[in-house]
């Protein structure tokens, strides 16, 4: 299974290489295309025993009706990298209007009354700087994590990628991977989020990377694509994000959190036992132990084999966690990739994972002979009384990326399907 494994993530990165789109200069120019690198085939792990006193040990989720799409971008596009390029996030502005937004290196919002009824918004919200200075954290940037109070201040974490090969003299490979350098910022809104931009002055914005520099050929590395953030019982919010590791591309998943959105370096890390981890700067900090900066996995969701951490929510029906994500397992003798969910009683232990849809990834679907590949799944329930949507009740639905054209293509709709919870099989 180990050269399976490595098999299957040498055709990932060159599957994601095909689908990414080359910026050619340092100039600021559209955005690249590109999939944050997808987990590798796991092994079979069990899961911990469930509370005794919970009344829903076994809870299921199922879809339960026909696709919908809400974004086609064949004839809602403002632009031609108007693309839900990340999972789908939302939130209930000051004038109770609902925004969504759809993330890329240029990012868009959708507007309604609610979740149900939404249209683009053609004004940008935020623009990547494409700077060429990897110390800055401002080459490209996609917004992934918006939260609000009030309606009109949102915090938002940002996806932020340095693409070497883009900037002339940072890349001598010549190579989107080994120049993949991924990092997580801080973007601020005081309009109520018709504007981001970075919430302090670059650097200070940093909220999460490796304790190292930037180093041709070293990646595809970095702290990427955080899920959207979660206000817990604790007053605490909290995002899972993805690492790939620095040198060796091994990937996991780590949790971290803050007391207070608005300070880019008060976010901890779970370390294994408390929430003491604290991520460095390689640039500004004065390093003495790098690995006493890297986060270790979360159980069961976190290690090299299971990466959920797209979308988090707090289910009222199952008075648990439920997260969503894109993982495989072993079923019936033969590797399944797909959406898969798990839950959680503390945010720290996770059940073992459970399929919900089989589909076709963007490294699958070469042996399938399709086009059609889906990426970025996330939990919404349009009836959540949270202004970020951090709650979900026995109905929801499930929103996703839907490449239409294989690799390449911009042509890419935001699809979602209703699903339900069930207490058991």
């Amino acid at each position: 299974m180990k050269n399976n494994s490595f098999n299957l993530l040498v055709v990932l990165f060159l599957a994601l290489f095909i689908s990414s789109c080359n910026l050619g200069t340092h100039t600021p120019t559209a955005p690249p295309i590109v999939e944050p690198p997808a987990p590798i085939p796991p092994p079979t792990i069990a899961p911990p025993p469930p509370p005794t006193t919970n009344p829903f040990p076994d809870p299921t989720l199922k879809i339960v009706g026909d696709e919908e799409i809400v974004f086609d971008w064949g004839n809602d596009r403002c632009a031609d990298h108007n693309i839900p390029d990340l999972a789908f996030r939302a939130f209930r502005g000051a004038d109770g209007q609902v925004q969504a937004i759809l993330s890329h290196g240029s990012s868009y919002r959708m507007l309604g009354p609610d979740l149900n009824n939404l249209k683009i918004d053609c004004d940008s919200v935020m623009k990547s700087a494409y700077d060429a200075d990897p110390a800055k954290y401002t080459d490209a940037e996609w917004i992934a994590a918006p939260y609000t109070e009030d309606g009109e201040t949102v915090y938002a974490l940002v996806h932020n990628e340095y693409q070497g090969h883009s900037h002339p003299g940072q890349c001598p490979q010549n190579d989107y991977f080994p120049c993949w350098d991924n990092s997580i910022t801080l973007a601020i809104s005081t309009d109520g989020g018709k504007s981001y931009d970075e919430a302090l002055s670059p650097p200070s914005h940093l909220v999460a990377r490796f304790p190292y520099p930037y180093k041709a050929g070293a990646g595809p590395e970095g702290f990427r694509a955080p899920s959207n953030i979660i206000k817990g019982q604790d007053d605490y919010y909290y995002s899972f994000f993805n690492v790939s590791e620095y040198g060796t591309q091994k990937q996991w998943v780590c949790l971290m959190r803050t007391d207070d959105l608005g300070a880019p370096d008060s976010w901890r890390f779970w370390d294994g036992t408390n929430f003491d981890g604290q991520f460095a700067d390689p640039y500004t900090d004065d390093i003495i132990d790098p690995e006493a900066h890297i986060c270790p996995h979360i159980d069961q969701v976190g290690n090299t084999s299971e990466t959920l951490s797209e979308s988090i929510t707090y289910n009222t029906y199952l008075n648990r966690y439920v997260l969503i994500g894109i993982s495989a397992d072993w079923l019936d003798d033969r590797e399944v990739w797909g959406f898969y969910y798990s839950f959680s009683d503390n945010l720290v232990n996770w059940t073992h994972r459970k399929l919900l849809l089989e589909v076709e990834l963007p490294w699958t679907v070469e042996s399938s002979g399709s086009d059609i590949s889906h990426l970025y799944p996330s939990l919404l329930d349009p009836d959540s009384s949270s202004r970020n949507f951090e709650t979900t009740d026995k109905t929801a639905y499930v929103y996703f990326t839907r490449n239409n054209f294989g690799h390449g293509s911009l042509d890419r709709d935001l699809i979602r399907v209703p699903v339900e919870f069930f207490p058991s099989e």
